[in-house]
């Protein structure tokens, strides 16, 4: 694996060097969940539509990608406390979920949010 994708990453234009090797890069269940919240409020808007259908196929393209996504077990679940419970900033839970992810799977969280920076011992690729 490559490293590990952030939502940030996925919900706007996708660089081409991602697109040509998805299948060496994962993503967390979670950012799944952010993709689909963001399709279904699409939905709600009738000039939206068309983005709510392209946010669908970039999801159903995912889903068949086996292993893309990533559950949360027991190692994220180690990170996770360890990040809250050494961090004195306020910070989002879902990032924190995400950046346990990539620690525990000992990866690079590739994303566009400079807010992941403030996770220690998370390596970061800012694109």
């Amino acid at each position: 694996m490559t490293g590990l994708l952030d939502t940030s990453v996925l919900i706007g234009p996708i660089p081409t060097p991602i697109i040509e090797s998805i299948e060496r890069y994962a993503a967390p269940y979670l950012v799944r969940a952010e993709l689909l919240r963001g399709q279904r409020r699409f939905e709600l808007s009738p000039n939206m539509r068309q983005r709510a259908a392209a946010r669908a196929q970039l999801i159903a393209a995912l889903d068949d990608l086996h292993g893309f996504w990533r559950p949360f077990g027991s190692a994220e679940s180690d990170a996770y406390a360890q990040l809250r419970a050494s961090s004195e900033q306020a910070v989002r839970s879902k990032d924190a979920i995400i950046a346990a992810h990539a620690i525990a799977a000992g990866q690079t969280l590739v994303t566009a949010d400079r807010g992941f920076t403030r996770f220690q011992g998370l390596e970061v690729d800012l694109i």
